[in-house]
């Protein structure tokens, strides 16, 4: 039914018989978008010829300024800049695109008993948060265990020299976990709200009034996307140091 407002993505259609759903069909469109900008915009790096793609490159450089005041070092730094920049650049590209025509149940594809909307954001498919999750859960581990060495690496979580660090490994380990179900379920809440909020207003009063929540949505969008790339940035920060709790001072790996 149109309009209709469902929690799980909608099968689209199928390619090679493997079921494809509104978002993640959504997600492949945002990433072919970056792909083409990125390309375009590798060319202008030293000479930018419009006032986007300088924009862009100041806005990467700003980031990169605040990897290094976090990481202290630019080495890291440079290793994780890709990563954060990245989950950065996708989920607010895919919350814009979300806010163009064509989302929100302009297109529809007809099944025997629905019409489901041909296009949806990702950030509103618990499965796509929860895959961004994992990819930030999981190069915080992998950079903590390349810069700490195995050993480091998995004293944080198993340390069983007294009860006490015994214990604050558990928690450690546990907080990592939970982690996961933080981050996914973070952003999943705040945009698939937004687009329940969007729909209603559309539905009910269309047009103009639709249009300060739509600006709403973009200002949030930019938050969660950039709240999402500063903890990933964080936690790898914090993972790749050690605290000596015998000699009371912090080491870097």
């Amino acid at each position: 039914m149109n309009g209709a407002i469902r929690i799980q993505p909608e099968y689209v259609l199928r390619i090679f018989g493997l079921p494809i759903t509104n978002t993640l069909l959504t997600s492949v469109i945002v990433t072919v978008v970056l792909a083409i900008v990125a390309v375009a915009f590798s060319r202008q790096v030293d000479k930018p010829k419009s006032i986007v793609a300088g924009s862009l490159i100041l806005l990467l450089r700003e980031w990169l300024s605040r990897v290094d005041a976090v990481t202290h070092s630019r080495e890291l730094s440079k290793q994780i800049f890709p990563l954060t920049a990245t989950f950065f650049l996708f989920i607010f590209t895919a919350n814009v695109l979300a806010l163009l025509p064509g989302f929100l149940g302009s297109f529809y594809v007809a099944t025997g008993t629905a019409h489901m909307p041909l296009l949806r954001s990702p950030n509103t498919d618990l499965s796509t948060t929860l895959a961004l999750a994992l990819v930030s859960v999981g190069a915080t581990q992998y950079y903590s265990m390349k810069r700490l060495g195995l050993g480091r690496f998995l004293g944080r979580f198993f340390n069983f020299k007294s009860p006490l660090k015994a214990t604050i490994g558990f928690f450690e380990l546990l907080s990592e976990v939970t982690k996961i179900i933080s981050f996914s379920f973070r952003l999943f809440g705040n945009m698939f709200a937004g687009e329940v909020l969007l729909l209603i207003t559309a539905f009910l009063l269309p047009y103009l009034v639709p249009l300060p929540f739509m600006i709403l949505e973009l200002f949030v969008g930019f938050i969660q996307a950039f709240i999402f790339a500063t903890l990933t940035l964080a936690f790898i920060s914090m993972s790749t140091a050690v605290t000596d709790v015998e000699f009371g001072k912090e080491v870097s790996a």
